[in-house]
C-alpha cells in the first residue's frame, strides 16, 4: 500500500508478536481478525503469509458474517494508461473518522476516503461476478491473475462454496452477465483467443460453448461493462461504438450510434438513476415515471458531466464521477458521495449528502472500467 493511505495506527506490528499472535488456535485467530475493520486486511497481508493466507480466506470470511462485521466495499476497476492491465481498487475509510461534504470547496482532501490499490500480496476472493440462476448462486473471480476457475453453491447453504466446470480459458478481470439462465463471459485473455474469446455456460448440461467471434477490434479494446437490454447483451468498451450481441440469432452486431444505456441501481424496491446531462432521479411506479431526487442541486451541478457510476451502498446511494484537476488539466480527480435518502409523506424522495469527496487522482488519460459494491 502506498504512503498517502497509511492508516492512523503508527505502532507496526513485529516479528515477535505476530508469530506469538499465530500460535493460536485458528479458530481464535479468525475470530481475532474478524473484530479488526476490513480496511486494515491489505496491510496486514504484508506481515508474513500465515496473516495473507487468513485474511484471504473463506473462513474469514464466514467468520465476519457470523459476528456481524462485514461491510459493504465498493472495490473499482481502472485501466491506468501506465500498465498493460486492468486493476483494481477498494475504497478505503479511515475507521472512526467523521467524513464531510466537500463538494464545490477549493480546498485539497484531507484523505479519509481514498481509492486503494490493492497490493499484489493481497488479491481477495472479492470482487467477482456472483450470478443467480435457479436456487444456485455462480461465482468467478475478477482478480488481475487469469483463472479458469468457476465456483457453484446452493443458496439455502451459501458458504459451502464448490468448484463447478472451468472456464475454456483463463480470464483475467473477466466481465460478465446472465441471460436466459445462462453465464456469459467475454474478455480478460489474449486478444488473439478468436474462438474462446467469449463463451456461455449452460447449467442444465454442465458445459461451456463459444461464443462467435466479435472482431479484432473488440478483442483489442477495454471492456467496461456489459449489460443485457431486450434479450441482447451489449458490450460496452473504450472504444464509441457499441457491440450487440444477440443469443437467438447467434451473431455480432455493431451499433454505429452510441447507445447510451442507463446505469441503474435498486435501494428499497425503488429504481434511481444518474448519468451524463441527466439529475440524480428515482422510478415513481404509481405515476410510471422517472421523478429528480429533491435536495441534490449541487451534487447534480458537480457529476452529471462527468458522471462514472451509481450504485447501492449499504441502502444509502453512491456516486462516482471525475472532473479534471486544475491548473493543468493533465489529470483528473475521482469524486465518491453517499446519499442518505428519505421517502416523505407527499410521496417525493429527498437525498442527503452525507459526504462527498476526491478519492483519487489518475491521468486524464485513465478509462474507468466498471464498479461493484460487496458485503465482505
Amino acid at each position: 500500500m502506498d504512503s498517502e493511505v497509511e492508516p492512523p495506527q503508527k505502532k507496526k506490528i513485529t516479528n515477535s508478536s505476530s508469530l506469538s499472535f499465530l500460535s493460536l488456535p485458528d479458530e481464535i485467530v479468525i475470530n481475532c481478525l474478524a473484530q479488526i475493520p476490513k480496511s486494515y486486511y491489505p496491510r496486514l497481508s504484508l506481515v508474513c503469509k500465515s496473516f495473507c493466507s487468513f485474511v484471504l480466506s473463506w473462513e474469514l470470511y464466514v467468520e465476519r458474517m457470523h459476528v456481524r462485521t462485514h461491510e459493504n466495499v465498493l472495490h473499482v476497476c481502472l485501466q491506468l494508461p501506465n500498465l498493460c492491465l486492468p486493476s483494481w481498487f477498494s475504497l478505503w475509510i479511515k475507521p472512526d473518522q467523521t467524513l464531510t461534504n466537500d463538494i464545490g470547496k477549493k480546498k485539497k482532501s484531507i484523505g479519509n476516503a481514498l481509492l486503494v490499490p490493492m497490493p499484489s500480496s493481497y488479491s481477495p476472493r472479492v470482487p467477482m461476478f456472483i450470478g443467480e440462476i435457479g436456487s444456485q448462486l455462480y461465482a468467478i473471480s475478477k482478480d488481475n491473475a487469469p483463472s479458469s476457475f468457476m465456483w457453484v453453491c446452493d443458496k439455502s447453504t451459501i458458504y459451502a462454496w464448490r468448484k463447478a466446470p472451468s472456464m475454456t480459458v483463463a480470464r483475467a478481470n473477466v466481465v460478465a452477465c446472465v441471460l436466459d439462465e445462462k453465464i456469459y463471459v467475454m474478455g480478460g485473455c489474449s486478444a488473439h483467443e478468436s474462438t474462446y474469446w467469449g463463451e456461455v455456460f449452460d447449467p442444465k448440461t454442465q458445459t461451456w460453448e463459444p461464443l462467435p467471434d466479435p472482431g479484432v477490434e473488440l478483442r483489442l479494446s477495454s471492456i467496461k461493462y456489459m449489460e443485457v437490454v431486450e434479450g441482447k447483451i451489449y458490450v460496452k468498451n473504450s472504444h464509441t461504438r457499441d457491440y450487440v450481441y444477440d443469443p437467438k440469432e447467434d451473431k455480432w452486431d455493431v451499433e454505429r450510434a452510441f447507445v447510451m444505456i442507463e446505469r441503474k441501481c435498486e435501494i428499497k424496491n425503488v429504481w434511481y438513476r444518474c448519468g451524463r446531462r441527466q439529475s440524480c432521479s428515482w422510478y415513481d411506479t404509481k405515476h410510471e415515471q422517472w421523478k429528480v431526487i429533491k435536495g441534490l442541486a449541487t451534487l447534480n451541478r458537480y457529476c452529471r458531466s462527468g458522471f462514472l457510476e451509481i450504485a447501492n451502498y449499504g441502502d444509502k446511494l453512491l456516486i462516482l464521477w471525475d472532473i479534471f484537476a486544475k491548473p493543468r488539466l493533465q489529470n483528473k480527480n475521482i469524486w465518491c458521495a453517499v446519499i442518505a435518502l428519505e421517502r416523505r409523506i407527499d410521496g417525493e424522495v429527498w437525498g442527503k449528502v452525507e459526504w462527498a469527496s476526491i478519492v483519487r487522482t489518475v491521468p486524464s488519460s485513465y478509462v474507468f472500467l466498471r464498479s461493484e459494491v460487496r458485503s465482505v
